[in-house]
């Protein structure tokens, strides 16, 4: 009994961990040019990164914009999880040993 009730107790914390998770890294950097750089880090291992480009059209209001990244977690099973992505004018990409391909 005392065994179930440490489990318990275990599985409660780790849960609040989760809960309570904290912004420990937080950076984002925006350029002259429409660029960008974000990061950030979560105390529970949480770790994104993005950065974007954008190359204007001939006329105002056309273009487009490329942004890319990644981010990592580890799964509730103790998995960890990568996923890389691209965004574009043809549309989201993402890649990772978790996502099925087709």
């Amino acid at each position: 009994m005392k065994l179930i009730v440490l489990f318990c107790l275990v599985a409660v914390a780790l849960a609040q961990d989760e809960k309570d998770a904290q912004i420990i890294r937080q950076d984002y950097q925006l350029n002259e040019d429409g660029s960008f750089q974000a990061d950030l880090e979560t105390s529970n291992q949480i770790v994104a990164t993005r950065s974007g480009q954008s190359f204007p059209g001939n006329e105002p209001e056309t273009g487009s914009y490329k942004m890319s990244g990644e981010y990592s977690y580890t799964a509730p099973d103790g998995t960890p999880i990568r996923v890389t992505w691209e965004a574009d004018e043809l549309g989201y990409r993402a890649q990772s040993d978790v996502i099925p391909t087709v």
